[in-house]
């Protein structure tokens, strides 16, 4: 028996950026709020798919307890179309979700504080020049099955394979520069 469930997800993401030649070892984790919409199909027993939209909040924080601090902020709307494995007992079950994602920069900001010019980076004030990001994406979840509808917690984890600044950039130059994120959250879905 097929069963389709659609809700709202809510939470945290823990952010860094992953850049590669020249490395920026200096970050700390950035957090920002996640939120969307789950629609989930199982049709066959224990597997199906899950599609999602999310507001997910990204980028990184650089931290120096001698020349200051910079964040970049990036608001993005990603979409994960993945398949879904579900086990376990009528009301406790346990999920994962493996696939990839698509991701599209809505929104950046930049925030410097920095006491010493001789920190400054050749990206600061450059804006991220790819919008769209593809990557993948893994969920885990454990969910209580109630006649109310399903309550749960997840935490996730995206890679992305594309890179925020060009490596043939001219203003700015990375080999890499991939947005990791981590998410932990709650969520909610109806039984359709």
């Amino acid at each position: 028996k097929s069963h389709t469930y659609l809700g709202i997800h809510g939470g945290v993401n823990l952010s860094t950026v992953k850049f590669v030649l020249p490395s920026v070892n200096d970050q700390v984790m950035l957090t920002s709020r996640n939120l969307g919409i789950i629609f989930r199909h199982i049709s066959e027993p224990n597997i199906g798919f899950q599609a999602e939209v999310n507001l997910a909040g990204k980028g990184w924080e650089e931290k120096n307890d001698s020349a200051g601090t910079y964040i970049r902020r990036l608001e993005t709307i990603d979409l994960p179309v993945t398949a879904v494995f579900v086990f376990g007992t009528k009301t406790l079950r346990f999920s994962l979700a493996l696939g990839p994602y698509v991701s599209y920069l809505r929104d950046e900001k930049e925030s410097i504080k920095i006491t010493s010019p001789v920190y400054t980076k050749e990206y600061f004030n450059v804006p991220v020049e790819n919008d769209w990001e593809f990557g993948f994406t893994g969920i885990v979840g454990v969910e209580f099955h109630t006649k109310l509808g399903v309550l749960g917690a997840r935490g996730s984890y995206n890679h992305a394979l594309t890179t925020l600044f060009s490596p043939q950039g001219e203003k700015v130059y990375f080999r890499g520069s991939r947005n990791q994120v981590i998410n932990l959250g709650l969520f909610y879905m109806i039984h359709l």
